[in-house]
């Protein structure tokens, strides 16, 4: 492999957009304002447009990437052919590992805290030694922590989708074919006993059976490696709007955001999952009734989309 990037240097960043010039505009200003930009090489992959629906915004997004600055180095691939959210994706960090020994992932509805490119290197520096950790989250939703647990961050058998990094070696262990998830769903037993691994895989898996994150996860769970996450998030998701492609207006929720970070996490290497956070984290999860409730009722008289816009605002 033609390793361009030392551990001594700045993992390159991976922006993956497509056709929310507004979302990717915010997204390129925050990255750039981050403390380490101006020494990190910037990849950007642009897909093409599903149909003439999409051009307008495609070519929106491409005017907007062909003027990215404040990176050491920005790189356009603009796909010539549109491969979809999960292609783009998991193609794009193929490409850039084949050139580097690790990575930064942030897609066009991730938005960056000013300190998130000094903790993503920082974290994937700590952990690049160990074989178990798979990857670096940079988000995670507010829930409450058990009592006795005091650190900054936290280990768990899933991935994070909302800004991460991964190395090289790591990306090599796992299998993002389609069919073998699919068929590990059709075994009732590995996908109970999967299912319990947290999110509402059954629901994920039928509406969206081909996204890229539920194959991660599924070979984190399978192979008992972990991702890192920070108990206070290192970005924002801006993309509760509908206009994603895979997270829409599915999930009435206001939004959980911390206050903007002033440090990062302390990192010292953890060593295993705490279960009690672990249950923490799943339970969180769970929707009260009143929740599931209410939901129903606002989609039945109309008044859904409104209220998810109201509270995602706020």
């Amino acid at each position: 492999m033609n390793v361009e990037q030392q551990t001594s240097e700045l993992a390159p960043i991976v922006m993956i957009v497509f056709n929310r010039p507004d979302h990717t505009g915010r997204v390129l200003k925050a990255l750039s304002e981050n403390t380490l930009a101006s020494d990190s090489l910037l990849y950007i992959f642009s897909d093409a447009p599903r149909g003439l629906q999409d051009v307008e915004a495609v070519n929106a997004v491409r005017a907007l990437i062909h003027q990215a600055s404040g990176f050491k180095r920005v790189t356009l691939v603009e796909q010539e052919h549109n491969y979809g959210c999960s292609r783009n994706v998991l193609s794009s960090i193929s490409d850039v590992l084949k050139k580097h020994d690790r990575c930064i992932v942030v897609e066009d509805d991730v938005m960056p805290y000013s300190l998130f490119l000094t903790y993503m290197n920082k974290a994937l520096s700590v952990y690049e030694n160990d074989p178990t950790v798979f990857s670096i989250g940079a988000y995670s939703h507010s829930f409450k922590l058990p009592a006795h647990y005091h650190e900054e961050t936290f280990l768990l058998n899933r991935t994070c989708s909302w800004g991460w990094g991964t190395w090289s070696s790591a990306w090599e262990k796992i299998n993002l074919d389609q069919t073998v998830l699919d068929v590990a769903m059709a075994d009732s037993s590995i996908r109970k006993a999967f299912t319990k691994s947290g999110d509402d895989v059954l629901r994920i898996y039928k509406n969206a059976p081909g996204i890229w994150d539920l194959r991660i996860c599924f070979q984190l769970w399978s192979l008992g490696l972990k991702t890192l996450f920070p108990v206070q998030p290192m970005v924002t998701n801006i993309g509760r709007d509908g206009s994603g492609t895979h997270f829409n207006q599915g999930t009435l929720h206001s939004s959980d955001e911390l206050l903007v970070p002033t440090r990062i996490p302390e990192l010292h290497p953890l060593k295993d999952v705490d279960e009690e956070v672990r249950i923490a984290f799943n339970k969180s999860f769970h929707k009260p009734a009143w929740r599931i409730l209410t939901t129903r009722v606002a989609k039945r008289l109309g008044l859904y989309d409104g209220l998810l816009k109201c509270f995602n605002a706020r």
